[in-house]
């Protein structure tokens, strides 16, 4: 695909030159008045309009507006582009011109091309002969890891026709097609992109082949089937667009009507008996206004099983996630969940009030169960920024409106209102907040039996916050560490909630049963924050977070027998990062009723220390019968090999989860990555390669196929 692109600047070069007002520079320069005539010799410099022409000679001839070139000559361009060559001529009048033993490196690619001869026949007609096309070094006399080579080039009108292509690797030609017509312009360029192989104990051999098609500056698609020899075609299609960082959007639809029988994939009990099996996934974003802008997330999937069968790949459920999270900060929801929500709404925004107005869908992903599936169809939700009153006074308020809907069981409106009013009273460095908030609930229910009723809820609930804050500073002349400051905040939270019976009411999600509160909350929260300065400009990150709360329930405390547990649990977190070398998360859970330690999670990474990268993580929950390992590391050796490998382990039944083991070689031009996966279902191979400058995918691993 880039060879005919690539000819084409070279001689755009040229076009340039033709229309540009220019000056020559030389140590010496003759003029021939009778013959108009001028020769420049000995580090001559021809500039105009940005670019810029060495050569050790050159001749203009001013009746014929021809200027001759002696090498070695170069040309450099304002994008940081240069062309080499062994000489030249170009006619200024025309724009014709032609270039011997050209050389070429485009530097936002990082593509080479070398050809025996060049030439301009006007405007948007060239060729180009004996073409050599490559991201590889092509200076070297030994032959390039991979290239492409063309006898013929011709180019007119923006299209290009190649003549005997072939594609080689080092010395060896591995495919040849006569004739090849394509784009050639500087902009992206439909084609097809790098296959991808994968082979799989569940889907047998894979073969991937991606179609690009740039359908606008700002529009594109790829469509990406995938054979799969067990299963059928994996038909994945995928459109993008951004006109503005306000106005993009993502869609994606894979479809595969598999011929493989589910048999309990997981062991998870649920067997799944669709053949047609669908993932479609969306988010857009669309500025209306100034102030107004509109969302869609749409997310409607067969089955569960589909994510976990299907995830590698560009399409696969990581990569969306990534890609969505890169693209609009909204990443999709967890994988194993029972339903997948939709959403589309509309927000505003004025001076201090927030309005948003929309809806949802709830797809349920599990055989049957779809009709008592609750969604909140319309949704209106204003909310106005705490605003100063008199004094420390200060008022907020919230309201929503919701419709509930499902085919089966209870549905209707739900209309909530939330006034607060809060008193600022900071005492010294002692900080204090207090807050009245009411809650009025009003609901237009439709039973399941066709009767409808009027139902309302009024509650309140109190508030009050104090914080204190300690700190110390402390120089530092460690390198570029300069500082350190320490912060101690420790606060107490207290809350109360009347009881209010609220079993006539529809449930349909948690905020419909508001149960009653009282306790008080206390806890110390810890900074270290670290002062660096790089560049004479200071930089500030925390070190080292941490977190120990813990709650007194008065109604607990109220209570007799075994219920009689006033003490919550003890909450803590603690964050540890150093941004070069380490990164540490621990949150640890424990009960003083004896049960202990009842939950700890550990995520841990560090570089540079035997391995590259590692990657712990590590999570025990006893009342949720969870113990679990994760494991992930890579190796750079021999400078262009990486050994990446993965494991997760479930520590209570004594087994491997997943597993995998990879070996990577990056090039300077290319690169191969072998990965073996395993999980108790199957075993999965893929293989990459990625030819750098012709839009591959890079190296990922496949899970699945």
């Amino acid at each position: 695909m880039k060879i005919p692109a690539l000819v084409c600047l070279i001689l755009i070069l040229w076009g340039g030159l033709a229309r540009a007002a220019w000056r020559i520079e030389a140590r010496k320069l003759t003029l021939y008045h009778q013959r108009h005539i001028a020769i420049a010799e000995g580090q001559v410099v021809i500039s105009g309009r940005g670019l810029t022409i060495f050569a050790p000679r050159a001749r203009y001839e001013m009746e014929t507006k021809r200027l001759w070139l002696w090498g070695p000559v170069k040309i450099l361009t304002p994008h940081g582009d240069w062309l080499k060559g062994k000489w030249a001529v170009i006619d200024l009048r025309s724009g014709e011109g032609e270039i011997e033993g050209a050389y070429l490196f485009i530097k936002k690619d990082r593509v080479q091309v070398r050809a025996k001869r060049m030439v301009r026949l006007g405007e948007d007609r060239y060729e180009a002969y004996q073409a050599v096309i490559s991201t590889c070094d092509l200076r070297c006399e030994e032959a390039p890891p991979w290239s492409f080579h063309a006898r013929k080039v011709e180019i007119r009108e923006g299209r290009a026709r190649a003549h005997w292509v072939s594609f080689w690797v080092k010395r060896l030609p591995l495919a040849l097609s006569p004739l090849v017509t394509m784009a050639i312009k500087r902009k992206r360029k439909s084609g097809f992109l790098f296959p991808r192989l994968v082979t799989g104990s569940r889907s047998g051999v894979g073969v991937e082949a991606p179609l690009f098609l740039a359908l606008h500056d700002s529009f594109d698609a790829t469509l990406s089937p995938l054979w799969m020899s067990r299963r059928g075609v994996l038909f994945s299609v995928e459109g993008r667009w951004r006109l503005s960082r306000d106005a993009q959007g993502i869609i994606r639809y894979r479809y595969l009507h598999d011929r493989l029988e589910d048999r309990d994939y997981n062991h998870d009990g649920i067997v799944r008996g669709n053949t047609s099996r669908y993932w479609i996934t969306a988010r857009v974003d669309q500025r209306l206004s100034p102030r107004t802008d509109l969302h869609l997330d749409l997310d409607l999937l067969s089955d569960r099983d589909f994510l976990e069968e299907f995830e590698g790949g560009p399409f696969g459920f990581s990569e969306t996630n990534r890609v969505y999270l890169k693209w609009f900060g909204r990443s999709l929801e967890e994988r194993n969940q029972r339903y997948r929500t939709s959403r589309l709404w509309l927000a505003h925004r004025r001076f201090n009030t927030y309005l948003e107005a929309g809806g949802a869908y709830r797809d349920w992903v599990l055989p049957g169960g779809q009709a008592t599936v609750l969604s909140p169809l319309a949704d209106i939700y204003l909310f106005s920024l705490t605003r100063p009153l008199r004094g420390p006074f200060t008022f907020n308020l919230g309201a929503e409106g919701t419709y509930w809907y499902r085919e089966e069981g209870s549905r209707g409106w739900r209309f909530h209102l939330a006034p607060e009013l809060a008193l600022n009273l900071p005492l010294g460095p002692l900080e204090n907040r207090f807050s009245y908030q009411l809650l009025h609930t009003r609901y237009a229910v439709d039973w399941d039996n066709g009767t409808t009723r009027d139902l309302t809820r009024t509650l309140y609930q109190i508030k009050a916050e104090s914080t204190l804050e300690f700190y110390r500073v402390y120089p530092l002349n460690h390198g570029d560490l300069v500082g350190l400051r320490h912060s101690l905040r420790p606060y107490l939270r207290y809350f109360y909630r009347p009881p209010k019976n609220q079993e006539d009411l529809p449930l349909w999600e948690s905020a419909d049963r508001l149960p009653p509160a009282h306790y008080l909350e206390y806890g110390v929260l810890q900074f270290l924050t670290a002062k660096s300065r790089s560049g004479g400009k200071p930089h500030y990150w925390d070190l080292m977070r941490f977190n120990l709360y813990q709650r007194y329930d008065f109604r607990r405390e109220a209570s007799a027998g075994e219920e009689r547990h006033p003490f919550s649990n003890l909450f803590s977190e603690l964050e540890v990062r150093f941004p070069s070398r380490l990164s540490l998360r621990y949150d640890l859970v424990y009960n003083f009723y004896g049960l202990g330690l009842t939950r700890q999670e550990l995520n841990l990474s560090w570089s540079r220390f035997l391995l590259d990268r590692v990657n712990v993580g590590y999570q025990r929950d006893k009342l949720r019968r969870i113990k679990q390992l994760n494991l992930s590391g890579r190796k750079r050796f021999w400078h262009h090999f990486i050994l990446h490998g993965a494991l997760s382990r479930n520590l209570i039944r004594q087994e491997t989860s997943s597993a995998s083991l990879g070996l990577t070689y990056e090039g300077s031009c290319f690169s191969l990555d072998f990965t073996l996966g395993v999980t108790p279902e199957e075993t999965r191979f893929s293989f990459w390669v990625n030819l750098y400058g012709l839009g591959g995918y890079g190296r990922q691993f496949t899970r699945g196929p």
